[in-house]
């Protein structure tokens, strides 16, 4: 049975069951309960346990005045607790907390300077990862440095949840997250990583893959996942597999393009839609592709380019290209 709550207190369904007087006169005067905590044991606003409290004439104890001073408060806050934390160091709620800050004019952290106080780990330094995560950068991430934070934010957007998984994989174990939940299946994943300067070398977007990566087979190729997982597509297209990147990243698709060649995988750059418009759809730059169709070459690159990719879906079709490929031989 559910009883509307009615009054100055709360406008809310509440099960009856919950509140019989026998039951809430045990918490309240024998177990010595606050509204507060008898909310929290239901589930309620404890407006509610106050209003039902005045409903089966239960005494009501006087309202407890909490001394604290705008000294301790500071002191409790630079800790990094929460106002609910900080609630519970001096016995009241979350919200009384909060009118104590006001009174005493102590400004409450925004959500990105709350989110700067979780524990940050630095980058491993692992220059397979970091190779990975420059191409991955280039071709998804936008990333800033907060000045006022101390912070590197990483920023993207996706419309596949694959991405949005893959994307906490990559950057919960260094620090706080945030993904938006779609409010669709067509909605867009809102991601946002808050990192520590271990990152900063995420920060350049390159126009050119870093000396250091060209001059290493196994960092190129782990440059090329991340760079993969970001733009590219492998797919099976009229029986034939094939394997595409394509972005207006002229200068680091050509890069590509030869450093395949230089390890014996055939393929081909082409500029595939030049800059302009096109209908209701404007290029503000030429598009650029790199596509590699050779059933040979396509052996051989998905074979080595595998152990380093992480995108889950990039990964099953990649086992699925070179099953074709290993079909047709």
């Amino acid at each position: 049975m559910y009883i509307i709550t009615k009054g100055p207190y709360n406008n809310r369904y509440m099960p009856s069951s919950f509140f019989g007087r026998n039951q809430l006169q045990q918490w309240y005067v024998q177990d010595g309960l606050s509204t507060y905590g008898i909310s929290e044991k239901v589930g309620c606003d404890p407006k509610t346990v106050y209003y039902w409290l005045k409903e089966y004439s239960i005494s009501t104890r006087p309202r407890k005045i909490i001394p604290t001073s705008k000294t301790d408060l500071v002191k409790l806050y630079r800790l990094n607790l929460s106002l609910k934390d900080i609630g519970k160091q001096i016995g009241c709620t979350p919200s009384a907390v909060l009118r104590k800050f006001r009174k005493f004019g102590i400004n409450t952290r925004t959500p990105w300077e709350a989110s700067t106080f979780h524990i940050k780990h630095n980058f491993s330094n692992n220059l397979l990862e970091k190779a990975y995560l420059i191409g991955f950068r280039i071709g998804d991430l936008n990333v800033v440095r907060r000045s006022s934070l101390s912070s590197i934010i990483v920023k993207s957007n996706t419309t596949k949840v694959e991405q949005a998984t893959l994307l906490k994989k990559l950057f919960s174990k260094y620090g706080p997250i945030w993904i938006s939940r779609p409010k669709s299946r067509l909605s867009v994943y809102h991601f946002t990583a808050t990192l520590n300067d271990s990152f900063s070398f995420l920060l350049p977007k390159h126009t050119s893959i870093p000396v250091w990566i060209v001059r290493s087979k196994n960092l190129f190729l782990s440059f090329l996942a991340g760079y993969s997982d970001a733009e590219g597509s492998i797919g099976i297209y009229d029986g034939r597999a094939s394997f595409r990147i394509g972005s207006y990243d002229k200068i680091i698709l050509n890069q590509i393009h030869e450093l395949l060649i230089k390890y014996r995988i055939r393929n081909t750059i082409i500029l595939e839609t030049k800059a302009g418009k096109y209908g209701n759809r404007v290029l503000n730059g030429d598009f650029y592709r790199v596509s590699i169709r050779d059933k040979m070459a396509l052996k051989l690159c998905l074979s080595e380019l595998l152990p380093y990719l992480k995108h889950k879906n990039r990964i099953k079709c990649a086992r699925l290209a070179l099953k074709n490929v290993h079909s047709r031989m």
